[in-house]
């Protein structure tokens, strides 16, 4: 199925979601929503048998499992097996066939491109892939009702992307560009971030301990921090949340505000899979 979008598609997209979640030792799913909430729904997954850790879904023994935009886990009839690679909403499976997870949940396949056959790198809700005729690496982008495209900027070299990130990356010039919930790029050179050490879905911490990050229209900037973030306290990164060495979770939500979120009966210093 060959992927057509239009413009007029693309500008009635779906919102852009941050929804992700956390699978804990003894299997509980923690699933978060686009406000940046955690909710227990009462979703259940063995940690062992998950295969795949995406952003909004992941794969369990051979199940293609997504999480909507409320933070609700679906288990579909897709089954995975292998990948070549992944970001936060979608994957590309071993038989050269793209799978993208709209913030609904619904999924969708397209398998008769054959640019899927030359991706190279792998973000968040974009790949590059090389150019077989020109030789030179393209940028597509996935956005949030799942439709994938090639875009091009006068101002951007795919080929100069150095930095892949979630929601965003930096060139060899050390200038950053985004990519908002429509699959728009948009340069942020204005923007002074240093080079990343820490690389989040929709936020990243710099090598000057800064945090930044990316609301769902592409916005970067450096929010104001809950009282008990220590970012040199950081432990894991999730596809929208940062995790402690004491179990504390803080949540980037899909304006790229920070939140501090717990649950009373949780420990999530068990937490064994991450959304990546």
């Amino acid at each position: 199925m060959k992927n057509f979008i239009t413009f007029g598609l693309l500008l009635g997209s779906l919102s852009a979601s941050a929804q992700s979640y956390l699978v804990l030792n003894n299997g509980v799913m923690l699933t978060t929503d686009k406000a940046g909430f955690l909710y227990d729904f009462g979703h259940f997954v063995v940690p062992y048998e998950v295969k795949v850790n995406g952003g909004q879904f992941l794969v369990e023994k051979k199940t293609l499992i997504t999480i909507d935009e409320n933070g609700y886990k679906y288990d579909k009839d897709e089954k995975v097996e292998k990948i070549k690679g992944k970001g936060i909403n979608y994957l590309l499976n071993d038989d050269k066939e793209l799978i993208t997870v709209a913030s609904t949940g619904f999924y969708y396949k397209y398998d008769k491109d054959d640019v899927f056959k030359r991706v190279e790198k792998f973000g968040g809700n974009f790949f590059l892939a090389k150019d077989e005729k020109k030789k030179n690496t393209l940028l597509y982008t996935i956005n949030s009702a799942g439709n994938y495209f090639n875009i091009a900027l006068p101002e951007l070299n795919p080929g100069e992307i150095s930095t892949v990130g979630g929601t965003y990356f930096m060139t060899s010039k050390g200038i950053y560009f985004t990519v908002n919930k429509d699959g728009f790029v948009f340069s942020k050179k204005d923007v002074r971030v240093a080079a990343a050490k820490k690389l989040g879905g929709n936020f990243l911490i710099d090598i000057s301990n800064q945090l930044f990050t990316v609301s769902e229209d592409g916005v970067l900037a450096n929010p104001v921090m809950p009282v008990n973030l220590v970012l040199s306290n950081v432990i894991k990164i999730g596809s929208n949340y940062m995790l402690d060495s004491e179990g504390r979770l803080f949540v980037v939500d899909k304006n790229g505000n920070v939140f501090e979120r717990s649950l009373n009966n949780h420990d999530l210093r068990s937490v064994k899979i991450i959304s990546l």
